[in-house]
């Protein structure tokens, strides 16, 4: 899931340098679409295994995912056919929530301590 998850945020970050402007909203819509399967999935299919603290948390933030990710996905759409602003628009609330993660990641990796 994770590899889904990098792919779909990779594409997304890479896409205004696709050059053209059908090209470039086809990999916005598709990348928002990786993450939010990656997302429905984990909506769906919980580990009992971890207990319902984690349960809860990950339930929270797939829903965020879902949150920010949905937007994208409709103005990647939107740009397809009618709007070119609707990329940018899509493209800069992915760069907001790629460098969320990324700010999460940092955190988790080097400065949360047991």
């Amino acid at each position: 899931m994770a590899i889904l998850l990098v792919l779909g945020m990779s594409l997304v970050i890479v896409a205004p340098f696709l050059g053209r402007s059908h090209l470039a909203s086809s990999a916005l819509a598709g990348g928002a679409l990786t993450v939010l399967a990656v997302a429905i999935v984990g909506l769906a299919h919980s580990d009992p295994r971890v207990g319902q603290a984690a349960i809860e948390a990950n339930r929270r933030q797939y829903l965020f995912v879902l949150a920010c990710e949905l937007p994208v996905l409709i103005l990647g759409l939107i740009s397809l056919r009618y709007f070119k602003w609707a990329f940018w628009l899509g493209w800069a609330i992915q760069i907001v929530f790629a460098c969320y993660l990324a700010a999460i990641f940092v955190w988790l990796e080097f400065f949360w301590h047991w």
